[in-house]
């Protein structure tokens, strides 16, 4: 049986999960706190997984969170939070959160949860996923995007002729540019793409174009 405790100063919200998780076959309940100082001054039994409420009186679950996981790295700990800001859900993930989840998050859906965290997975509110995935694929984009603005439309010619193989005496014969010109292009291209090598011009290029 997995052991499981919540940290939860909502007394009806508490108590409404302690007895669904009391009920259930795979967990035994240690213990509920009303406060990170409670729990953090508990009793001697680990959970395997810990119920964390946000916002709490005197340290909050996000200042708790580091506290909690140094002194019981092996807990897995859930948020379990009525906030969706992206600022709190990744310092949550960053502290060291196994997942996320929203407290209008069903209770049998809290149960699944709490035992994909024991399988290794990382549990989040459709919601909360969602925002995630749309946050990863904005920075994509706006890297991207930046890394297109810093080359000109003579740069990327020049990038994609030397990508093509040709020389710079080519690339100066095909553009009616001097090879002055073409070492100067190549000299702004790998400083504007971090880059020292034709090889790593046509990883980095590729990822831009």
């Amino acid at each position: 049986m997995f052991k499981v405790s919540i940290v939860e100063d909502d007394v009806s919200i508490r108590n409404g999960i302690v007895r669904f998780i009391k009920m259930q076959e795979e967990f035994r309940f240690i213990q509920s706190y009303g406060s990170v100082e409670e729990y953090l001054a508990g009793g001697d039994e680990i959970p395997d997984v810990l119920l964390l409420d946000i916002e709490l009186p005197g340290m909050t679950g996000l200042e708790g969170l580091f506290h909690i996981k140094k002194k019981h790295p092996t807990t897995e700990i859930l948020m379990l939070t009525v906030y969706e800001d992206k600022e709190r859900i990744f310092k949550a993930l960053q502290a060291g959160a196994g997942g996320y989840l929203l407290k209008n998050t069903s209770l049998p859906k809290i149960r699944s949860s709490i035992l994909e965290a024991l399988d290794g997975g990382a549990p989040m509110s459709p919601l909360i996923a969602k925002k995630i995935l749309s946050f990863f694929s904005t920075e994509t984009q706006q890297t991207a995007s930046a890394s297109e603005e810093q080359l000109t439309s003579r740069e990327i010619e020049v990038a994609r002729s030397l990508i093509d193989g040709n020389t710079y005496k080519q690339v100066a014969y095909y553009l009616h540019i001097s090879p002055g010109t073409v070492k100067q292009h190549i000299k702004n291209i790998y400083r504007k793409l971090e880059v020292n090598s034709r090889v790593q011009l046509i990883k980095e290029f590729n990822k831009v174009t």
